[in-house]
Parts: C-alpha cells; structure tokens; sequence
C-alpha cells in the first residue's frame, strides 16, 4: 500500500508539473503579464524544490549531480541566459524566466529519474487525453473560448490554447504519443489495441478541426517516421547497407521534388510560401531589431515584452493587430539571446540530439525511438510557432526528462 499511496503522489506530482508548462499558453496571452511571471517563477521554484527534497529522500541527488556533470552541454546556454539580465531591456521577466528555465531543469531531471520511457509516454499519453477532453467540452459548450472567432481567423478549433497552432500543433504530439501506444499495442498483441486505435483516430480528427497547415506537415513527417523506425526495429538484421543506400537516395529525390514545387504544394492548403506572411515579418525583424544587437540579444525572453516592438513589428507586417512571437523558436532565442546564445543553445540542443540518436539505434522497442521522435517534433514545429520555451515550456520539461531517463538512469542500471 505504501508504494502505490507514493505512485499516486509522483503521478500527481507530474500532472501538477505539466499543468504548470501549460496554464500560461491556456485560453489568453497571460504569459506577457510580467507580474504573472514572477508568480509563475515562485510556483516553479517551489517545485523544484519539491524535486530535489524527493530526489535526497530516495537517495537519487548524487546520481542526479553526477548526471548533471555528464551532461556538462547543458551549462553554457544556462549560464549565458542568466548573464543576459544584466543587458536586459526588461531585466525582472529575464530574472524569472530564467530561473524558471533552471527549475525545469531540476524538475525534468527528477522526472527522468523517477519514470522510464515507456512510462513516460503512458504518462503523457494520459496527459494529452486530457488535453483533448478539456478542449472538446470548451468547444462544444463555451465556443466562444474553444473556436477562434477572430476576424482573419473563423471557426478553427484552438481548445484550452489562446491560438490554433498552438492547438494544433500539440495535437501532433498527442497524436504520435497515441500512434507510439498503437504500434506497441500492435507487437504485443495486447487488448487495448481498440482503445489505442480510437485515441489515434480522434487526434486525427482533432487536428484537421485546428486547421493548422504546420501540425498538418509535422503529423504527416513524424507518422512516416514512426513506421520507418517500426520496420527498421522489425527487419533490422535483415536490411543490407543497399536497402538503406535507396531510401536515402529516394528521400533526397522526393526533399528535390518537394523543393522545386513548394506553390503548388503549400496551395493544396491553400497557403504560399511565405508562410502566412511569416518571412516577411522575419526580414523586418532581422533588419530593425536583430541587427542592431546581433551577438547578445535583447536578454532572455524579454523582447516581446516590449509594447513598441510588437506594434512596430505588427505595422511593418501589415497585421490587424500588435505582434507578439516570431512564430519560429529558434528565431526567438536570437532575438533574445542573439547569435551567441543561440550558438550556445543549439550546443544544448544538439547535445541531445546525440543523445536520443545514439539510443534510438539500441532500442528494443519503440518507446526506445522516443528521444528521437521528440527531437524531431521539436525540430518541425519550431519552424512556424515558437514551442521552445518562448511563451511556455512544455517542451523543455519533456526533453530534458527524456535526456536525464536516458543518461541518469544508466547510472542505477535501469535504463527502462
């Protein structure tokens, strides 16, 4: 009875955790209230702290230190964020996101220690039904909060977010987060494969609702992908250097194809390649602004906080109202941080890369190919939103539980 009262205690934990990530991305652009930031930052530091008392109490803080030193890419975007409040042009919003970022280091690390991958899928698959549920129930019976009513935008289906792409581009997640249950329900003949199969479907559903061109494209990528991995993980002893020399040799000449006929690609969805009028607004921003602070930025995510760029942003895109993210993650970590936090966060990034790579080619199973999905989604949905700590940090907190489930784990001989 005591290890099941201490798992309901960790799963509440983590649920708690994740809703934490989201609340602020939840209905309305709360998360440029900068008095709601401070309170945000107190709320994490108070689970980190959570975090850390769990992680002595079962004797896990040195494996997590020792963790912490192997995984030394993590530290010098770290320490550069930090520093940034000193040239900052809102130095309280870098103070508390920052310290935010350092809590959902700890936070995301203890998750890793605390939960394998399977476990962590199952979790969040769990975690993603709910996000489903709670924006089918706001869109069928408050629309005025679950659907768009915006005058450019009508009828798209945004649930518990303040903005469709959001929506749908978590629904991607959820919807690859249900395909990995799927698939492994599938190997092992288990019962729920029914269950597994209308999870999936009803994702599917739910993101075409969101009218969202990118989680369109990150679905489709990342389904591609996910079955590649499950034929690769079935038939790898059997698949000669050949076989692998004409996939790549076809996915160069399918990337060409692409490439030379984007108009008409992107006009089945009726969208051109600007990208809804997204480079437009990247060429005024590199010119107006990142130009003239390319090395340091303007201090770590401060500069949407700013009134007169994101009115100055929003006239010279010819939008109805002011603008307030780049709508790519990694543009917003130049503009904040510029280009040498940016050199320094992809070290970070890339670190894990490696990482989930190096796993993904050892995995038993498909939750083996989890760090690695997650990466890629990462990779695509940061094109066209911004998902990498931004305006939330979701993300953050799933990649670095992933990376310390992967490296921390392998210190007490449990990999999972």
């Amino acid at each position: 009875m005591p290890k099941k009262n201490n798992q309901r205690l960790m799963d509440l934990f983590l649920v708690s955790t994740l809703l934490l990530t989201i609340i602020p991305v939840s209905y309305s652009i709360i998360w440029l209230v900068p008095q709601l930031v401070i309170i945000e930052s107190i709320l994490w530091m108070f689970v980190a702290i959570i975090s850390i008392w769990v992680l002595k109490r079962h004797h896990y803080l040195p494996v997590f230190i020792d963790a912490l030193k192997r995984n030394w890419f993590i530290f010098p975007f770290l320490i550069f964020s930090g520093l940034s409040i000193l040239w900052s042009v809102f130095w309280e919003v870098s103070l508390s996101r920052w310290l935010i970022l350092l809590c959902t280091l700890i936070v995301g690390g203890y998750i890793g220690l605390e939960y394998n991958l399977k476990s962590i899928v199952q979790k969040l698959s769990g975690f993603g039904l709910c996000i489903l549920v709670l924006s089918a129930i706001l869109i069928l019976f408050i629309p005025k909060i679950g659907v768009m009513n915006y005058y450019i935008i009508q009828g798209a289906w945004k649930g518990i977010f303040w903005h469709k792409n959001h929506m749908g581009l978590m629904t991607s997640f959820i919807n690859i987060l249900f395909l990995i249950n799927l698939v492994n329900a599938l190997s092992s003949r288990a019962k729920d494969i029914m269950i597994w199969l209308a999870l999936y479907l009803l994702s599917l559903f739910f993101l075409f609702k969101t009218d969202t061109v990118a989680a369109y494209l990150t679905m489709i990528f990342l389904n591609g992908l996910v079955f590649i991995l499950f034929f690769l993980l079935k038939f790898r002893y059997k698949i000669r250097k050949a076989h692998y020399l004409v996939l790549i040799i076809l996915l160069i000449l399918a990337s060409i194809i692409l490439y030379t006929h984007l108009d008409d690609f992107f006009g089945i969805f009726n969208r051109n390649t600007s990208l809804t009028g997204r480079i437009p607004m990247w060429t005024y921003l590199f010119k107006a602004y990142i130009d003239q602070r390319p090395l340091l930025g303007y201090g770590f995510n401060a500069f949407w906080y700013i009134d007169i760029h994101r009115v100055a942003l929003q006239k010279a895109a010819g939008y109805p109202d002011p603008i307030v993210i780049s709508d790519n993650g990694f543009i917003d970590l130049l503009v904040n941080t510029g280009y040498a936090g940016l050199f320094l966060f992809l070290i970070f990034y890339f670190g894990i890369w490696w990482i989930s790579v190096k796993h993904a080619i050892k995995a038993v199973d498909i939750f083996g190919f989890f760090p690695l999905l997650l990466m890629v989604y990462t990779l695509l949905a940061n094109i066209s939103w911004s998902l990498i700590f931004e305006n939330e940090n979701f993300f953050m907190l799933i990649m670095m539980a992933v990376l310390f489930c992967i490296t921390a784990r392998a210190l007490i001989g449990d990999e999972g």
